[in-house]
């Protein structure tokens, strides 16, 4: 190949030094995740990890601090706010008051959050998130998708925002795949952190293992009976990175970006939904709203008082936090079908509203307001197949 450049190109030996002399050289696959079969399902496990194991470890850090800020922190401050006027008491410390659920809710979102920012900047840094994604790539053409696509969804996993900005990179063919994938199964750090809430406030926390498994499931078989593209002919992902060290500078600017959007964009608008709700319960108009969602409980047999968290879930993800009202007293009223039917629907019924903003522009309004109908019907199918599923068993 030098030779052949040499000769028609005039190219210089000095020059030529610096090409490679074919494609061998390039870099290859961890050997780990080379086995046919072997290979993708321990990248499978990769990424389970890259998860499960900052959700434990928020979960038991949690589980020590929380007594903790509740007698040394809260509990003061509460009874202290409790001899205000009532309105003021009832919007700082009553169900859905800004210190109580609010502290409440930060507790247990603001760890999950930095640990898998921690956890994925990591992979990203050192690289072995290509490797990953090379990995299950054949798996995924089955599903319309190939494995540079993966990427974006597994930034979901920090932010469906970012995600979508991000699938900019995938191809034209299997975009709007891409993007459905990330709407319904890429459940964003906030929403992991508020699911994982719900379901310790329930005191069932092992609960969120099947509930990541099969939200990714459904989101899998949703994106396949939707977006019937055909990938394997589209064109490689590109060459694999070396394992390389990480570049602790660039490791910091990731995490500390994902910390300041949570505390400076998430957290402000989650207070502003606790000050909402707080408001309109003191005003008894809360309930008035339980009829947006009537049609959804009815039909899966859910409490009323459950209807501000799907209300609330479409606003944001982390909205369904609001469920932990009265320090998750009505989560521990209901059996544990109910609460994962509960959790399953508000995270799926629809993405963000930031979220089909962001696809509305990206995409257009069109195939934003088709991904979401989309989601919404299976949402609601593969909640009634659970729940059927979860009756024969319990």
């Amino acid at each position: 190949m030098l030779n052949r450049l040499k000769s028609v190109w005039g190219a210089s030996k000095s020059i030529l030094s610096f090409l490679p002399d074919s494609g061998d050289t390039a870099n290859q696959l961890i050997p780990a995740f080379r086995m046919p079969i072997a290979g993708p399902i321990l990248a499978c496990f990769f990424i389970l990890g890259m998860f499960a194991v900052p959700v434990m470890g928020a979960y038991l850090f949690v589980s020590w601090l929380e007594p903790i800020a509740d007698q040394y922190v809260l509990d003061p401050i509460t009874g202290w706010i409790n001899q205000a006027p009532s309105f003021l008491a009832e919007v700082l410390t009553g169900d859905y008051g800004l210190i109580t659920l609010g502290s409440y809710s930060f507790l247990w979102a603001f760890p999950v959050v930095l640990l898998i920012s921690v956890m994925t900047s990591l992979t990203e840094e050192t690289g072995i998130q290509e490797h990953v994604t090379r990995a299950l790539d054949p798996w995924l053409r089955k599903i319309g998708l190939t494995g540079r696509d993966l990427l974006p969804v597994i930034t979901g996993f920090g932010c469906n925002v970012v995600a979508v900005f991000q699938s900019r990179g995938c191809s034209s063919c299997t975009r709007t795949s891409c993007v459905s994938l990330i709407a319904f199964g890429s459940a964003c750090s906030y929403q992991i952190g508020a699911t994982l809430s719900i379901f310790s406030a329930a005191h069932v926390p092992l609960l969120f293992i099947p509930y990541l498994f099969i939200l990714f499931i459904v989101g899998a078989i949703h994106t396949r009976i939707w977006n019937r593209n055909e990938a394997d002919n589209l064109t490689r992902i590109a060459p694999l990175p070396y394992i390389q060290k990480i570049n602790w500078q660039a490791f910091a600017w990731k995490v500390a970006s994902s910390v300041k959007q949570f505390l400076l964009q998430a957290m402000p608008i989650f207070l502003i939904i606790c000050l909402a709700a707080s408001v309109l319960q003191a005003m008894n108009i809360l309930s008035l709203l339980h009829w947006l969602a009537m049609p959804i409980l009815y039909l899966f047999s859910l409490p009323v008082d459950a209807a501000p968290g799907l209300i609330f879930s479409f606003i944001r993800k982390d909205g369904l936090l609001i469920l932990n009202e009265g320090q998750g007293s009505l989560l521990m009223e209901m059996p544990l079908s109910q609460i994962f039917i509960l959790v399953y629907l508000a995270s799926t019924l629809s993405a963000c509203l930031v979220t089909l903003f962001t696809i509305g522009k990206e995409l257009g309004w069109r195939t934003s307001l088709s991904i979401g109908g989309k989601q919404m019907l299976t949402s609601v199918v593969s909640a009634a197949i659970l729940a059927g599923g979860l009756h024969f068993i319990f």
